[in-house]
Protein backbone atom coordinates (compact mmCIF):
# COMPACT_ATOMS: atom_id res chain seq x y z
CA UNK A 1 0.00 0.00 0.00
CA UNK A 2 2.99 2.45 1.23
CA UNK A 3 4.63 1.95 -2.60
CA UNK A 4 0.74 2.49 -4.12
CA UNK A 5 1.11 6.52 -2.46
CA UNK A 6 4.36 7.42 -3.17
CA UNK A 7 3.86 6.23 -6.80
CA UNK A 8 0.59 8.71 -6.88
CA UNK A 9 2.94 11.50 -5.38
CA UNK A 10 5.19 11.18 -8.35
CA UNK A 11 2.02 10.33 -11.10
CA UNK A 12 0.82 14.03 -9.30
CA UNK A 13 4.22 15.87 -9.14
CA UNK A 14 4.61 14.88 -13.08
CA UNK A 15 1.07 16.31 -14.09
CA UNK A 16 1.72 19.87 -12.69
CA UNK A 17 3.08 22.83 -15.13
CA UNK A 18 6.35 24.10 -14.28
CA UNK A 19 6.21 27.93 -13.67
CA UNK A 20 9.84 28.62 -13.81
CA UNK A 21 11.49 30.80 -11.23
CA UNK A 22 9.60 34.15 -10.36
CA UNK A 23 10.78 37.53 -12.62
CA UNK A 24 12.13 40.91 -10.55
CA UNK A 25 9.37 43.77 -10.79
CA UNK A 26 9.60 45.85 -14.05
CA UNK A 27 10.87 48.95 -13.29
CA UNK A 28 9.72 50.67 -16.06
CA UNK A 29 12.38 53.52 -16.18
CA UNK A 30 11.79 55.34 -19.77
CA UNK A 31 13.90 54.80 -23.00
CA UNK A 32 16.21 57.09 -23.56
CA UNK A 33 15.68 59.64 -25.66
CA UNK A 34 17.77 59.38 -28.97
CA UNK A 35 16.65 62.36 -31.14
CA UNK A 36 18.45 65.27 -29.26
CA UNK A 37 19.39 68.24 -31.19
CA UNK A 38 20.22 71.90 -30.81
CA UNK A 39 20.82 74.81 -32.58
CA UNK A 40 21.54 78.57 -31.84
CA UNK A 41 19.15 80.91 -33.75
CA UNK A 42 19.96 84.66 -33.04
CA UNK A 43 19.76 84.71 -28.85
CA UNK A 44 18.11 81.65 -28.64
CA UNK A 45 18.90 77.88 -28.33
CA UNK A 46 16.03 75.78 -30.19
CA UNK A 47 16.45 72.43 -28.48
CA UNK A 48 14.28 69.51 -29.64
CA UNK A 49 13.34 65.68 -28.96
CA UNK A 50 10.68 63.52 -28.61
CA UNK A 51 9.89 61.71 -25.55
CA UNK A 52 9.75 57.78 -25.94
CA UNK A 53 6.53 56.29 -25.50
CA UNK A 54 7.91 53.06 -24.27
CA UNK A 55 10.05 52.37 -21.25
CA UNK A 56 13.10 50.50 -21.04
CA UNK A 57 11.32 47.12 -20.88
CA UNK A 58 9.60 48.10 -24.02
CA UNK A 59 6.07 48.73 -22.12
CA UNK A 60 4.00 52.25 -22.55
CA UNK A 61 4.81 54.91 -21.16
CA UNK A 62 1.75 57.14 -21.10
CA UNK A 63 2.63 60.36 -18.69
CA UNK A 64 6.40 60.92 -17.41
CA UNK A 65 7.16 62.22 -14.29
CA UNK A 66 9.08 64.83 -15.63
CA UNK A 67 12.08 65.81 -18.07
CA UNK A 68 15.74 66.87 -16.94
CA UNK A 69 17.08 68.95 -19.74
CA UNK A 70 20.86 70.11 -18.94
CA UNK A 71 23.05 72.47 -20.63
CA UNK A 72 26.71 73.45 -19.43
CA UNK A 73 30.56 72.75 -20.20
CA UNK A 74 31.72 69.47 -20.37
CA UNK A 75 35.43 70.07 -19.65
CA UNK A 76 38.58 67.88 -20.90
CA UNK A 77 38.39 64.72 -20.78
CA UNK A 78 34.59 64.83 -21.36
CA UNK A 79 33.15 62.97 -18.03
CA UNK A 80 29.43 62.49 -17.98
CA UNK A 81 28.72 62.64 -14.41
CA UNK A 82 30.87 65.71 -13.54
CA UNK A 83 29.07 67.74 -16.77
CA UNK A 84 25.80 66.93 -15.31
CA UNK A 85 26.58 67.78 -11.89
CA UNK A 86 27.88 71.35 -12.75
CA UNK A 87 25.44 71.77 -15.65
CA UNK A 88 22.87 74.26 -15.51
CA UNK A 89 18.71 72.86 -15.57
CA UNK A 90 16.51 74.22 -18.52
CA UNK A 91 12.58 74.05 -17.15
CA UNK A 92 10.80 71.31 -19.90
CA UNK A 93 7.07 71.88 -19.62
CA UNK A 94 6.18 68.70 -21.64
CA UNK A 95 4.74 65.40 -19.49
CA UNK A 96 3.98 63.12 -21.74
CA UNK A 97 5.54 61.03 -25.28
CA UNK A 98 5.61 63.22 -27.94
CA UNK A 99 8.07 65.87 -29.70
CA UNK A 100 9.25 68.42 -27.48
CA UNK A 101 10.72 71.78 -28.53
CA UNK A 102 12.45 74.34 -25.90
CA UNK A 103 13.83 77.48 -26.69
CA UNK A 104 16.77 78.69 -24.16
CA UNK A 105 18.47 82.03 -24.14
CA UNK A 106 22.39 81.48 -25.28
CA UNK A 107 23.92 84.86 -24.19
CA UNK A 108 24.78 83.20 -20.69
CA UNK A 109 27.18 80.42 -22.56
CA UNK A 110 28.25 83.32 -25.48
CA UNK A 111 31.67 82.03 -26.60
CA UNK A 112 31.74 78.80 -24.91
CA UNK A 113 31.59 75.31 -26.09
CA UNK A 114 28.64 73.32 -24.18
CA UNK A 115 27.45 69.98 -23.94
CA UNK A 116 23.73 70.12 -23.68
CA UNK A 117 21.22 66.16 -22.56
CA UNK A 118 17.99 65.31 -21.60
CA UNK A 119 16.91 62.25 -20.05
CA UNK A 120 13.15 61.27 -18.52
CA UNK A 121 11.88 59.69 -15.30
CA UNK A 122 8.35 58.12 -15.23
CA UNK A 123 6.05 59.31 -12.07
CA UNK A 124 7.84 57.35 -9.67
CA UNK A 125 10.95 59.36 -10.45
CA UNK A 126 13.29 56.35 -12.33
CA UNK A 127 15.24 57.90 -14.76
CA UNK A 128 16.41 57.22 -18.35
CA UNK A 129 19.79 56.82 -19.29
CA UNK A 130 20.72 60.33 -20.56
CA UNK A 131 20.18 60.83 -24.49
CA UNK A 132 22.73 61.04 -27.28
CA UNK A 133 24.63 64.53 -25.86
CA UNK A 134 24.85 66.94 -28.05
CA UNK A 135 27.80 69.73 -28.40
CA UNK A 136 27.08 73.38 -29.46
CA UNK A 137 29.60 76.32 -30.37
CA UNK A 138 27.29 79.21 -28.87
CA UNK A 139 28.31 82.87 -30.44
CA UNK A 140 27.41 86.04 -29.78
CA UNK A 141 23.97 86.44 -31.16
CA UNK A 142 23.65 87.07 -34.62
CA UNK A 143 20.80 89.54 -35.44
CA UNK A 144 18.62 89.72 -38.69
CA UNK A 145 19.79 90.50 -41.34
CA UNK A 146 18.22 94.38 -42.60
CA UNK A 147 17.47 96.87 -45.27
CA UNK A 148 17.22 93.94 -48.02
CA UNK A 149 16.97 95.49 -51.50
CA UNK A 150 16.14 93.87 -54.79
CA UNK A 151 17.11 95.17 -57.92
CA UNK A 152 16.45 94.07 -61.45
CA UNK A 153 19.38 94.26 -63.37
CA UNK A 154 20.26 92.80 -67.29
CA UNK A 155 22.17 89.90 -65.52
CA UNK A 156 19.27 89.13 -63.17
CA UNK A 157 18.22 90.46 -59.69
CA UNK A 158 20.94 91.99 -57.42
CA UNK A 159 20.23 91.54 -53.92
CA UNK A 160 21.98 94.11 -51.01
CA UNK A 161 21.48 94.08 -47.17
CA UNK A 162 22.91 95.24 -44.12
CA UNK A 163 25.74 92.58 -42.40
CA UNK A 164 26.51 92.06 -39.30
CA UNK A 165 29.71 93.60 -37.33
CA UNK A 166 33.01 93.08 -38.22
CA UNK A 167 33.19 89.33 -37.78
CA UNK A 168 35.22 87.39 -40.10
CA UNK A 169 33.46 83.48 -39.60
CA UNK A 170 29.61 84.86 -40.70
CA UNK A 171 28.19 84.18 -43.93
CA UNK A 172 24.72 84.77 -45.29
CA UNK A 173 22.50 82.17 -46.71
CA UNK A 174 20.37 83.44 -49.47
CA UNK A 175 16.40 81.88 -50.39
CA UNK A 176 13.84 82.38 -53.18
CA UNK A 177 10.82 81.83 -53.27
CA UNK A 178 8.93 81.99 -57.23
CA UNK A 179 5.61 82.64 -57.95
CA UNK A 180 3.97 78.86 -58.00
CA UNK A 181 6.39 77.42 -55.04
CA UNK A 182 5.17 76.16 -52.00
CA UNK A 183 7.97 77.15 -49.98
CA UNK A 184 11.45 79.24 -50.30
CA UNK A 185 14.67 77.07 -52.08
CA UNK A 186 17.68 78.09 -50.52
CA UNK A 187 20.01 79.03 -53.74
CA UNK A 188 23.33 80.00 -52.17
CA UNK A 189 26.08 80.53 -48.72
CA UNK A 190 27.98 83.93 -49.69
CA UNK A 191 30.82 85.55 -47.58
CA UNK A 192 29.63 88.94 -48.42
CA UNK A 193 26.70 90.96 -48.08
CA UNK A 194 25.39 90.62 -51.67
CA UNK A 195 24.15 88.13 -54.34
CA UNK A 196 23.33 87.93 -57.98
CA UNK A 197 20.34 85.82 -58.65
CA UNK A 198 21.07 85.48 -62.72
CA UNK A 199 18.35 82.03 -62.86
CA UNK A 200 15.64 84.98 -62.47
CA UNK A 201 13.11 84.65 -64.93
CA UNK A 202 11.76 88.25 -66.16
CA UNK A 203 8.47 88.73 -65.88
CA UNK A 204 7.65 86.44 -62.71
CA UNK A 205 7.34 87.55 -58.84
CA UNK A 206 10.19 86.34 -56.60
CA UNK A 207 10.48 86.37 -52.87
CA UNK A 208 13.58 86.78 -51.39
CA UNK A 209 14.80 86.33 -47.53
CA UNK A 210 18.72 85.99 -46.24
CA UNK A 211 19.94 84.92 -43.18
CA UNK A 212 23.10 85.26 -41.35
CA UNK A 213 25.44 82.04 -40.09
CA UNK A 214 28.18 81.99 -37.85
CA UNK A 215 29.28 78.23 -37.66
CA UNK A 216 26.38 76.14 -36.76
CA UNK A 217 24.50 78.99 -35.23
CA UNK A 218 22.02 81.24 -37.30
CA UNK A 219 20.14 84.39 -37.40
CA UNK A 220 16.21 85.15 -37.60
CA UNK A 221 15.64 85.33 -41.39
CA UNK A 222 15.48 88.70 -42.80
CA UNK A 223 11.95 90.02 -43.98
CA UNK A 224 11.15 89.37 -47.16
CA UNK A 225 11.05 91.35 -50.43
CA UNK A 226 9.54 90.94 -53.74
CA UNK A 227 10.33 91.75 -56.88
CA UNK A 228 8.85 91.09 -60.57
CA UNK A 229 11.71 91.72 -62.92
CA UNK A 230 11.10 93.22 -66.42
CA UNK A 231 13.18 93.23 -69.21
CA UNK A 232 14.04 96.72 -69.97
CA UNK A 233 17.74 95.81 -70.95
CA UNK A 234 19.29 95.87 -74.33
CA UNK A 235 21.81 93.67 -75.76
CA UNK A 236 25.36 94.73 -75.56
CA UNK A 237 26.88 97.02 -78.66
CA UNK A 238 27.65 94.46 -81.43
CA UNK A 239 31.61 94.80 -81.53
CA UNK A 240 33.93 94.40 -84.39
CA UNK A 241 32.24 96.03 -87.57
CA UNK A 242 34.00 95.95 -90.74
CA UNK A 243 33.39 96.61 -94.80
CA UNK A 244 34.29 95.37 -97.52
CA UNK A 245 33.80 96.23 -101.30
CA UNK A 246 32.18 92.68 -103.12
CA UNK A 247 30.58 92.50 -106.57
CA UNK A 248 28.63 95.43 -106.97
CA UNK A 249 27.74 95.81 -102.92
CA UNK A 250 28.87 96.69 -99.51
CA UNK A 251 29.37 93.51 -97.34
CA UNK A 252 29.13 93.97 -93.75
CA UNK A 253 30.37 91.67 -91.26
CA UNK A 254 30.68 91.87 -87.01
CA UNK A 255 31.31 89.57 -83.79
CA UNK A 256 28.03 87.77 -82.87
CA UNK A 257 26.42 88.88 -80.02
CA UNK A 258 25.91 86.19 -77.10
CA UNK A 259 23.13 87.29 -75.28
CA UNK A 260 20.33 84.28 -75.64
CA UNK A 261 17.27 86.32 -76.15
CA UNK A 262 19.03 88.02 -79.36
CA UNK A 263 16.26 89.26 -81.85
CA UNK A 264 17.69 90.34 -85.02
CA UNK A 265 20.59 93.11 -85.86
CA UNK A 266 19.79 96.84 -87.89
CA UNK A 267 22.09 98.12 -90.05
CA UNK A 268 22.19 102.02 -90.34
CA UNK A 269 23.73 103.71 -93.19
CA UNK A 270 24.68 107.29 -93.84
CA UNK A 271 25.36 108.58 -97.15
CA UNK A 272 28.55 111.31 -96.69
CA UNK A 273 28.49 113.19 -93.50
CA UNK A 274 24.43 112.33 -93.94
CA UNK A 275 22.30 111.16 -90.68
CA UNK A 276 22.14 107.52 -90.35
CA UNK A 277 19.06 105.63 -91.48
CA UNK A 278 17.68 102.00 -91.20
CA UNK A 279 18.57 99.83 -94.13
CA UNK A 280 18.36 96.34 -93.29
CA UNK A 281 17.70 93.63 -90.98
CA UNK A 282 19.57 90.46 -90.11
CA UNK A 283 18.23 87.67 -88.25
CA UNK A 284 19.93 85.29 -88.26
CA UNK A 285 24.09 85.47 -89.30
CA UNK A 286 26.53 88.99 -88.18
CA UNK A 287 26.72 89.88 -92.13
CA UNK A 288 24.76 92.06 -94.37
CA UNK A 289 25.08 92.67 -97.86
CA UNK A 290 23.78 96.31 -99.49
CA UNK A 291 23.33 96.43 -103.23
CA UNK A 292 21.95 99.61 -103.04
CA UNK A 293 25.00 101.83 -103.02
CA UNK A 294 26.17 104.63 -106.53
CA UNK A 295 29.64 104.80 -107.74
CA UNK A 296 31.73 107.79 -106.75
CA UNK A 297 29.79 107.80 -103.26
CA UNK A 298 31.14 107.54 -99.32
CA UNK A 299 29.32 105.50 -96.96
CA UNK A 300 29.08 105.09 -93.58
CA UNK A 301 27.59 101.96 -91.90
CA UNK A 302 26.44 100.81 -88.10
CA UNK A 303 24.79 97.82 -86.07
CA UNK A 304 23.28 97.59 -83.35
CA UNK A 305 21.42 94.42 -81.78
CA UNK A 306 17.98 94.31 -80.80
CA UNK A 307 16.20 91.31 -78.25
CA UNK A 308 13.39 89.89 -77.74
CA UNK A 309 11.69 91.95 -76.16
CA UNK A 310 12.40 94.98 -78.85
CA UNK A 311 15.19 96.26 -76.03
CA UNK A 312 17.70 98.09 -78.55
CA UNK A 313 21.25 98.53 -77.68
CA UNK A 314 23.66 101.50 -78.88
CA UNK A 315 25.05 101.57 -82.58
CA UNK A 316 28.38 100.07 -83.08
CA UNK A 317 31.79 102.06 -83.47
CA UNK A 318 30.64 103.54 -87.42
CA UNK A 319 33.11 102.12 -90.86
CA UNK A 320 33.21 103.70 -94.22
CA UNK A 321 33.51 103.07 -97.22
CA UNK A 322 34.38 104.92 -100.88
CA UNK A 323 32.82 103.28 -103.90
CA UNK A 324 35.17 104.03 -107.23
Amino acid sequence: MRKEHALLGLLGLWGCAYVGDPLPPALRAPAAVSDLEVKQTGEELVIRFTIPATTMEGLVLEKTGGVELRAGAGGTPFEPGAWAAGAEAIAVSSERPGSVEVKAPSRRWAGEEITVGVRVANEKGRLSPWSNLVRVKVVAGLGAPAGLKATATAQGVALEWTGVGPRPTVAWKVFRQSAGEEAAVEMATVKAPRFLDIGAEFGATHKYRVQAQDGEAVSPVSAAVEITPLDTFAPGTPQGLSVLLGPAAAQLSWERNQETDLGLYRIYRAEEEGEFRQVGESAGPARYRDSAIQAGRRYRYAVSAVDRKGNESLKSEAVEISIP
